[in-house]
């Protein structure tokens, strides 16, 4: 398990939507505004995990990850989501 926190402080609700959209049916999120769950496929394999939201901050906890996906790559991809979800 890992964890990091990214800080986004526009509107969650619509982060959220529009995160949803871009998934798409290469995974999931189901959640609201304060936390949530999400899950994955890469090449590599499947990962899945849950967030939370507090202010600006949101904390995301990876529990499942292929053995060759680094958390640092995790954490690059979810940046940029919210950088075009932004």
């Amino acid at each position: 398990m890992s964890q990091f926190t990214v800080n986004y402080p526009g509107d969650k609700t619509q982060l959220l939507s529009k995160i949803k959209s871009t998934v798409g049916d290469k995974g999931s999120l189901a959640g609201n505004e304060q936390e949530g769950t999400f899950e994955g496929d890469t090449m590599l394999g499947k990962f899945e995990g849950k967030y939370s939201i507090n202010g600006d901050d949101i904390t995301i906890t990876i529990d499942k990850k292929p053995f060759f996906l680094s958390t640092d790559m995790i954490q690059d991809e979810f940046k940029k989501a919210l950088n075009k979800a932004g």
